[in-house]
């Protein structure tokens, strides 16, 4: 038996290259490891998934990760609420969790089929919002998200302040809407905190 399937790991191999357009490694390659300040931010948002974290609004989530977790935190002063989080990541293909992104009049909206004639629709509107990426799925086409201050239709309006988990479809992302990512850098040099909060 042992043999037998030996002998069918070039075909299979052969077989999978042909379908998936490319050469398969037999051993996979790991992930690379997060960053540290990455990691420690996506673990404090994942630790507080259904409680709210300081007053349940969006960024307070954001600021008090960035806290625990030692990275440099930045004014939120700016009058328009155009937040940075950190070191801007231009394309949300790299996305890694840890970071953090910002929205500004970003509606996913769409519809998929789920097993035999059932379809699931969503509609998710962020006019103005903050969330921790934690996961990141399909080359950055799905992006799971925890955050706070979020209503859901049908549910308790007292647990929109607690933070959950999302999953943002971003081929569902409606033209006009905005999603900035930045991913957490170390304190400047000086060891002084940008943050007046």
């Amino acid at each position: 038996m042992a043999q037998a399937h030996r002998g069918l790991g070039p075909i299979l191999g052969a077989w999978l290259a042909f379908v998936l357009g490319g050469p398969v490694d037999a051993q996979t390659k790991a992930p690379a490891p997060l960053p540290p300040l990455n990691a420690a931010v996506a673990g404090f948002a994942r630790s507080h998934i259904g409680r709210p974290v300081g007053d349940g609004i969006c960024i307070t989530l954001a600021v008090e990760a960035l806290r625990a977790s030692g990275a440099q935190r930045f004014p939120l002063n700016d009058p328009t609420g155009e937040y940075v989080w950190g070191e801007p990541v231009p394309d949300l293909r790299d996305v890694l969790p840890g970071d953090i992104l910002q929205f500004r009049d970003a509606i996913f909206s769409g519809s998929r089929s789920v097993g035999d004639r059932g379809r699931v629709t969503w509609r998710d509107t962020y006019p103005h919002h903050t969330a921790i990426v934690v996961r990141t799925e399909e080359k950055g086409r799905l992006i799971t998200i925890c955050h706070q201050n979020v209503a859901v239709a049908g549910e308790d309006p007292a647990r929109a302040g607690q933070v959950r988990e999302a999953v943002l479809r971003m081929n569902s992302l409606q033209k006009g809407g905005q999603i900035r990512a930045y991913r957490p850098v170390a304190p400047d040099a000086t060891g002084a905190d940008s943050t007046p909060f």
